[in-house]
């Protein structure tokens, strides 16, 4: 009877023990619980805390770009340029904050959006700063041209009024003289009937003189260019010559003086200038369109062609078509 009371004490004193022993694992086990979600809170709360730091800098640096555009169009380009670059590192940041959980990396790379930001800040800042110098010198030169204009006509009146002394004379004769040259060169640009629309088409030529407009070098025989003239209130009415000057694909001048090719010098440098073809347009200064036709004594290549317009002894327009 001893025996199995004491049998039964031992069983006991085991299964108190094993019971004993699985509390302190259970409570173990919650500890290391708590200590877990509370590691993963924390950490939740940073990664929190830097997004939305990221957010607040991203949208300040934003706004601050945004604030510099003006009226200058590459100005704004390059904001837009730059912004583009700034999504781009912001949703860089964002997986390491969400998908990749780098907490340390996204502190560095924000470091990084921030100082491009400023970079690119202080580099709107110095281009807005360059165009304002160089406003205000366009300006300046605009009142010096001004200036000379001015100064031209009153050495004229000096000129006329002091015809009775020679030296005088002969030393603002010199002085005239290279005021009109550069005054001369103005007015001749300004002369200059621009070009603001070129269409050229080849043509193949029936035998009653009728034309059908082809694409294939080889079926060309005539080449149109239609061109549709700026309005220039300067420049005189009547006959106005026009020079087109061709470029085939492997970079030669199309010149054949049998075929009403020629050359002439061009005002701005000096230059003499080879042309394929010429004609005159009696212009009305208004928005004129006109054709001038070349027909070519030989086969025309495949590839691309360029054309450039003269008039006046200045290139006005320019422009490029392909034959197959």
């Amino acid at each position: 009877m001893a025996s199995k009371n004491n049998s039964s004490s031992i069983f006991g004193i085991i299964l108190i023990l094993a019971l004993l022993a699985l509390n302190g694992y259970q409570w173990m086990k919650s500890s290391q619980l708590k200590q877990e979600l509370t590691s993963q809170k924390s950490q939740f709360l940073d990664l929190e805390k830097i997004n939305t730091e990221l957010d607040f800098n991203y949208q300040t640096k934003l706004e601050e770009l945004e604030g510099m555009r003006g009226e200058n169009q590459e100005l704004n380009a390059r904001i837009d340029a730059q912004k583009s670059e700034l999504a781009k590192q912001k949703q860089k940041i964002s997986g390491l904050i969400w998908t990749q959980k780098e907490l340390g990396k996204a502190k560095d790379e924000l470091t990084n959006l921030n100082a491009l930001a400023d970079q690119y800040i202080a580099e709107i800042s110095k281009l807005k700063s360059e165009n304002q110098v160089l406003t205000s010198q366009n300006v300046a030169l605009n009142e010096a041209n001004n200036l000379l204009n001015d100064e031209v006509s009153v050495n004229k009146k000096r000129i006329s009024s002091l015809d009775s002394v020679q030296t005088i004379l002969v030393s603002q004769k010199e002085e005239l003289d290279q005021n009109n040259t550069v005054l001369s060169g103005k007015v001749d640009i300004a002369e200059a009937i621009k070009v603001n629309y070129l269409e050229i088409n080849g043509y193949d030529v029936k035998d009653g003189g009728d034309l059908s407009q082809k694409s294939r070098a080889k079926k060309v025989e005539l080449l149109r260019t239609c061109l549709t003239t700026e309005t220039n209130l300067i420049t005189p009415e009547g006959e106005k010559e026009f020079y087109i000057r061709y470029t085939d694909p492997l970079g030669q001048i199309i010149h054949i003086p049998d075929a009403g090719s020629g050359s002439f010098t061009e005002k701005l440098n000096g230059e003499e200038i080879r042309y394929t073809t010429s004609g005159t347009i009696d212009y009305k200064n208004k928005e004129t369109r006109a054709c001038l036709d070349f027909r070519p004594n030989y086969q025309l290549s495949k590839g691309i062609y360029k054309v450039h317009v003269y008039q006046n002894g200045f290139e006005v327009g320019k422009g490029d078509f392909v034959l197959k």
